[in-house]
């Protein structure tokens, strides 16, 4: 280790104790395996399911702009409309190191995987930059180390891989290069991060945010740093060759994205103080999906010690103080009053680049910005005094109430958490379950389409089914419209916000229902029916769907032509499924009007239960 970073013997033993502590942050996901619980929204439902299927259909290695994967969004081989399913290009690149880890591993040891090291390189990346240009002296090592292991506690989403958690590392790098210390690490990290981040969620604004770093210091210093602008050149080439088919798309538009539809007239209120209230809450609490958790603490702490910093006439520490929580509030602002941006441009060709391009995202910097501004406030106090070990230990609890899937898991340990209140990995993808599903129907999962019903389609996706539903964030305009046509009437009789939710959003395809509204995780120990299920099923028909896969049972099943198949229950899983098959117009197999399967059998022998 470089002299610059030696460490004392107590700073050896914070470390240690840090350590451990994230080896027990880790311990409930090894503990209960596949019993864990994990985060359904935005995760399990879409972006897990996107690295796994990449396994699944061999394609996390394609690189072939014309490849299309089948598994969703694709009509039957018998449909009257053909659509192919969603381009490769729209999923993650095969040069991603997340990629590599769901092709290598199984997907559930693959997300441990990426737990520890997403929060291991944000505890070192923000442990490296306080102890060298935050916190640097020695007597400064409890709040050093503290402050990164709270960092590592952020709870951002995983299959962003190192987006958030990783940029204090990639900042420590720039750093180096800006005081002209060019070692071979620096420039490794440079070269990593945009194997293992994603471009469009934050590679784009952290490339913006580092280039605006180095311009002010350029232009304070009056010279060109030639090595921060070769790391910057580097980073954003890498960047472009790792993601240059997501890229290539965007620019060419080598197909109409669903997305130049999105309306945020219809999603968001236009009246400035909704607008206001969305720039509070976003300062006050991050995104969910860049790690949420209450910043009211370091806000105050900041305030705290601008207010020493002014007394002691240490105006430039005041001045970044002051100026940290102004440049978050820019941020949330940006993201605030985007829509306004989008809706003045318009139809216009920019217009429509603004619309499927987020070009607001900069709130993914916000975590790492709020903990450099708690490392620079603790400086104004007394290093291991009592203000800075109430400041800490007060974080520490903030940290721990932040982080929800953490605490169900240990409540799953402790027995507090049951599965019905929260799904298990295991119980949500059901595989014994769906494997009796696939067995049923007999025949080969590509030459059929199923939609699925108060349940996310990406469980029938993780076992094998191609589906007509989904949920995509890029997908081919005219198969939102196609789509459409199956649920219009159910839009019609639902409330406006479901109708807005499909029209002007639609990233998630699915069969919504008046009654249902957007709710669609229903376990088997509630018992909502559907009574009054309107859906045009020749719609349906003409995708190729044959089979409705449904987590509640339809009542009024005969009116929209579907037959009840089957009823599968499954120790193991979360959900009771009822299978329908689709019947084309006219035929009315024996039951049908009744909605009972055409065997004559009790429903105790028609209902498959797997232990």
């Amino acid at each position: 280790m470089p002299p610059r970073f030696a460490t004392t013997n107590p700073e050896k033993t914070y470390l240690f104790i840090a350590v451990g502590l994230l080896l027990l942050y880790v311990f409930p996901y090894v503990w209960l395996g596949e019993g864990a619980h994990l985060t359904v929204h935005d995760n399990l439902d879409s972006d897990f399911l996107y690295l796994y299927l990449l396994k699944l259909t061999n394609t996390a290695f394609d690189f072939n702009l014309s490849t299309v994967i089948p598994n969703m969004m694709s009509s039957g081989p018998h449909a009257a409309t053909a659509f192919g399913g969603i381009p490769r290009s729209a999923f993650r690149t095969g040069l991603n190191l997340e990629v590599l880890s769901f092709y290598l591993a199984a997907p559930y040891t693959a997300h441990v995987i990426n737990l520890v090291a997403v929060h291991g390189i944000g505890f070192l990346g923000m442990y490296l930059l306080l102890k060298k240009y935050v916190l640097p002296e020695s007597h400064w090592a409890l709040a050093q180390v503290s402050v990164a292991f709270l960092f590592a506690l952020v709870p951002c989403y995983i299959v962003h891989g190192a987006s958030v958690t990783g940029q204090p590392l990639l900042l420590f790098a720039f750093l180096n290069l800006l005081n002209r210390q060019g070692h071979w690490s620096n420039w490794l990290i440079i070269v990593l991060f945009p194997f293992y981040s994603f471009f469009v969620w934050a590679g784009l604004f952290i490339c913006v945010a580092l280039g605006l770093i180095g311009l002010v210091a350029m232009l304070r210093d009056r010279q060109m740093n030639w090595d921060y602008l070769s790391g910057l050149f580097l980073l954003s080439l890498l960047y472009l060759a790792s993601e240059w088919e997501l890229i290539y798309g965007f620019v060419n538009e080598t197909y109409i994205s669903h997305r130049v539809e999105f309306n945020y007239g219809q999603l968001r209120s236009m009246q400035l103080k909704d607008s206001w209230h969305r720039t509070r809450n976003l300062f006050l609490w991050p995104m969910f999906n860049t790690g949420a958790f209450l910043t009211r603490g370091i806000f105050a702490v900041a305030i705290a010690g601008a207010y020493q910093a002014l007394r002691k006439r240490d105006f430039r520490s005041a001045k970044w103080l002051i100026g940290l929580p102004l440049l978050a509030l820019l941020i949330c602002l940006i993201h605030a009053f985007y829509h306004y941006v989008v809706m003045w441009l318009g139809d216009s060709s920019l217009g429509m680049k603004f619309r499927v391009f987020q070009f607001d995202r900069f709130y993914f910097l916000l975590p790492t910005l709020w903990f450099i501004l708690f490392g620079l406030a603790l400086r104004q106090f007394e290093a291991n005094g009592r203000w800075v070990k109430l400041f800490l230990a007060a974080q520490f609890v903030t940290m721990i109430v932040a982080n929800k899937e953490w605490r169900i898991n240990v409540g799953k340990m402790t027995g507090h958490v049951t599965e019905a209140e929260y799904p298990s990995f295991r119980a949500f993808f059901a595989e014994k379950q769906f494997a009796q599903l696939r067995n049923y129907i007999g025949k080969p999962q590509s030459d059929y389409r199923v939609i699925c019903l108060g349940m996310h389609p990406s469980v029938a996706q993780f076992n094998g089914f191609y589906t007509l539903d989904s949920y995509q964030n890029n997908y081919p305009l005219p198969y939102k419209h196609a789509f459409r046509k199956i649920i219009a009437a159910e839009l019609a009789k639902g409330t406006p916000k479901m109708r807005a939710y499909y029209d002007a959003y639609a990233c998630r395809a699915y069969l919504y229902t008046a009654e249902l509204g957007l709710n669609y995780l229903f376990g088997k120990t509630q018992h909502p029916h559907l009574k009054h299920l309107q859906i045009d099923t020749d719609a349906l028909m003409a995708l190729g769907g044959e089979y409705v896969i449904s987590a509640v049972p339809i009542d009024n099943a005969a009116e929209n032509r579907l037959h009840l198949e089957s009823i599968f229950t499954n120790t193991e899983s979360y959900w009771k499924v009822w299978l329908y098959k689709v019947m084309p117009t006219g035929v009315e197999p024996q039951g049908i009007m009744s909605g009972t399967p055409t065997r004559n059998l009790s429903s105790s022998l028609y209902t498959r239960t797997v232990d």
